[in-house]
């Protein structure tokens, strides 16, 4: 029984560890899957999707210039 929560724990920590590297994969995945259901003239005429690199500057200069967030990232209406 112990060893099995030893375990549970080691993992969560390791998994802790690795979140940049899975949040990028499920990125990447996702538009994958989602390139995938294109048509061939769809491929051709639509642009290119953004780089995990990309899409995360993106989102923080999103998250800075919205005038409902406050410093902790949450809106201003949720803290009370």
């Amino acid at each position: 029984m112990k060893w099995s929560i030893y375990a549970i724990l080691l993992t969560g920590t390791l998994l802790a560890g690795c979140s940049n590297n899975v949040n990028r994969a499920f990125y990447e995945g996702f538009k994958s899957q989602n390139d995938g259901y294109k048509t061939p003239n769809e491929r051709v005429t639509s642009p290119p999707s953004p780089s995990y690199d990309t899409y995360t500057k993106e989102r923080e200069s999103l998250k800075q210039d919205d005038p409902a967030t406050e410093k902790n990232g949450y809106p201003e209406s949720a803290v009370k």
